[in-house]
């Protein structure tokens, strides 16, 4: 019986939060895109900010969202050529696309004739849709931050009634707008980039009851999130111009359900190098071909000249940049090519780690597997470099060309108490490859290959830490791999051509070439 009456009260809608969960059963997972303040002309040059609003075009459709929210301030300048560029542009998002009003749109103190040069441009300046069982409500904030009679009284009406419709059909309300409500506190006074406190008031206690899950908003050019009585509160970066030194962008949103949304930046200019085309971190052959398959045609993923955004077409330029990093790798933590002539300094080509020449090697600026290489006498010859990593911390791969050598001689080691080892060496007893760097448990040990290193010909070494296995490879083939829980900490330096410490025994008598120190598990 008691089941029968509560199952009664549900399907009649008198307990509304179970009414609640069974509307919100009807919503479905997508994502969607929200845009702030392309303001064509305000940014870094107008060709700049036209393109940088076509770098994100291609980005997005490359992302295949739901649907783009741009939340105001659409061009610098309302004109009519201007808002042709920013229509021309935004034609080119594959999804739909919804705007709200910003101030540079419809004037810091509209009128009824700004707003009716926007609403003949660009539709309506506030309005609604519905996606997947939730509701999106557009409004221009401008009609509160400078109210227009008759207009004002317009969108207040309008909004209380479509609210009310939401919340009815139990449907999750997005507001999308220019304005944020407020920077820092509910409380704040006004200024240029909030709304008024009382209007501020106002809107947050009608969200707070209405089924607001968040409020989306730009004009800051700087990125503010807050919440509000669990209504997230996004002002996201822009991609024109930030104020607070974030890079370009745009915000990608997750709506999972009501009670699962989540949103995460974009940057318009990627974190590796944008010649980098492929992700793979390395520059190439591979990145080349992507060129040459888009070339002549305004692709925003292979137009990196001129810097920041290109101009519009893959040409000469770009192969120009491109060939200005070929074969540049990311993944390097240190890399010492050993190419010198003279001196005694072994230049790390990665980054800041050079090494010091000690006792004497000689340079062989013909005799390396890779163009030069260095000759190290089995006495007292090494390189020293500074601290690269900590092994104990993350994956890392090393490899080395060497040629010659003897048993118990080592290519490479590390210093430091208790954990310095001997990365790479020729077994004490018969020449083969082996690590001596190991776990601290009480029975880890050593792995040794049993492949000989020491036969005075050219072989590519090298050594894999995944976070789980050591692996050891010989010219390019796997040798042998084990696992172990972890491996010792130690920050000390490097030594190249002799042992952690410095044993008469373990310096290295032949050639070493092309050190490599890899920020991750690589496979040769």
């Amino acid at each position: 019986m008691v089941l029968a009456f509560v199952l009664g009260l549900w399907l009649s809608g008198m307990m509304p939060g179970l009414a609640l969960a069974a509307g919100s059963s009807a919503t479905k997972a997508f994502t969607f895109v929200q845009i702030c303040d392309t303001q064509l002309g305000w940014g870094f040059g107008y060709e700049n900010d036209v393109n940088s609003f076509k770098q994100a075009v291609s980005h997005i459709n490359g992302l295949k969202p739901d649907l783009v929210v741009i939340c105001g301030d659409l061009v610098n300048t309302f004109t009519d050529s201007s808002i042709a560029d920013f229509l021309q542009i935004r034609s080119g998002l594959t999804m739909p696309s919804y705007c709200a009003a910003g101030n540079h749109d419809v004037g810091n103190e509209p009128t009824v004739a700004s707003l009716n040069r926007y609403r003949q441009a660009l539709g309506d300046d506030y309005f609604s849709f519905e996606h997947k069982g939730y509701t999106f409500v557009i409004t221009n904030t401008q009609l509160w931050k400078a109210p227009v009679a008759g207009e004002t009284e317009k969108q207040d009406a309008w909004l209380r009634q479509t609210l009310a419709a939401a919340h009815d059909k139990n449907s999750p309300v997005f507001i999308v707008q220019h304005y944020p409500l407020y920077l820092t506190s509910p409380d704040e006074a006004e200024e240029y980039y909030n709304l008024p406190p009382t209007k501020r008031s106002e809107l947050l206690a009608l969200f707070e009851t209405s089924g607001v899950v968040a409020v989306l908003s730009g004009h800051r050019h700087q990125l503010v999130i807050n919440e509000y009585k669990g209504i997230q509160m996004v002002t996201g970066e822009t991609t024109c111009r930030n104020t607070d030194g974030r890079p370009l962008g745009f915000r990608l949103w997750h709506v999972d359900s009501p009670t699962s949304i989540r949103h995460e930046f974009r940057p318009l200019v990627p974190e590796m190098p944008t010649a980098d085309f492929n992700g793979d971190e390395v520059i190439d052959c591979a990145d080349m071909c992507i060129m040459v398959d888009h070339w002549g045609e305004d692709y925003a993923l292979c137009d990196i000249a001129p810097p920041p955004f290109g101009d519009g077409i893959v040409d000469v330029q770009d192969l120009i940049a491109l060939a200005e990093h070929l074969f540049e790798d990311y993944r390097l933590m240190a890399y010492w090519k050993l190419d010198e002539t003279e001196g005694e300094i072994a230049h790390d080509g990665a980054g800041s780690n050079d090494g010091i020449l000690t006792g004497g090697p000689l340079w062989q600026p013909a005799g390396g597997q890779v163009a030069g290489a260095l000759q190290f006498d089995g006495i007292d010859d090494y390189i020293s470099t500074p601290s690269v990593l900590d092994p104990a911390d993350a994956p890392f791969s090393v490899f080395a060309w060497i040629k010659g050598g003897a048993p118990g001689q080592v290519v490479i080691s590390q210093t430091g108490r208790p954990w310095g080892a001997n990365w790479l060496r020729a077994g004490p007893s018969d020449g083969s490859l082996m690590t001596e760097l190991k776990g601290t448990g009480r029975w880890d040990r050593p792995l040794v290959s049993g492949s000989i290193i020491t036969d005075d010909s050219w072989h590519h070494i090298g050594l894999v830490w995944d976070g789980s296995n050591r692996t050891l490879y010989l010219d390019d083939v796997q040798v042998t791999t084990d696992t172990q829980n972890d491996l010792g900490s130690t920050n000390g330096g490097l030594y190249i051509g002799a042992g952690r410490t410095l044993d008469a025994s373990s310096f290295f008598s032949g050639l070493i070439d092309d050190v490599r120190i890899y920020n991750r598990a690589i496979t040769p």
